[in-house]
């Protein structure tokens, strides 16, 4: 189906090194590659492949963050948001999450009738104070 799967039947060779795939992390890596390939619905081109080992790779260092977390270790939270940040642009890169947007005031005609009119209202009906 996707140039990935091959990763669950070939050796794993990740920056021209095989690796044992037999580990937990390498299993893990193989799931992650996988999935997120079929999300992408269509085959990696190279480019892609490249951000997709990337977005497994910080994707696995994320999950150990939070497992850390939860079984109550310290961890450098710096570092995770750093993780955790790379791999949102890694995924808006391949289509996969929205870039965010900065939402002002005007943004914020409604995308419908009636939520343009409850924009509307709320906005004539919020009060104003005076400076005496």
């Amino acid at each position: 189906m996707h140039d990935l799967d091959a990763f669950t039947n070939e050796p794993l060779v990740v920056a021209g090194r095989k690796i044992d795939g037999r580990t937990i992390d390498a299993k893990r890596f193989r799931t992650l590659a996988t999935e997120l390939a079929s999300q992408l619905q269509h085959d990696p081109n190279p480019a892609e492949r490249v951000l997709l080992v990337n977005a497994a790779t910080l994707a696995m260092l994320c999950e150990r963050f939070a497992a850390d977390l939860l079984e109550g270790k310290e961890v450098n939270e710096e570092n995770y948001r750093r993780n955790l940040q790379s791999l949102g642009n890694v995924m808006i890169k391949l289509g996969m999450a929205a870039k965010s947007r900065d939402v002002t005031k005007r943004d914020r005609a409604g995308q419908d009738d009636f939520g343009a009119a409850l924009i509307e209202a709320n906005t004539r009906s919020a009060p104003t104070s005076e400076i005496n």
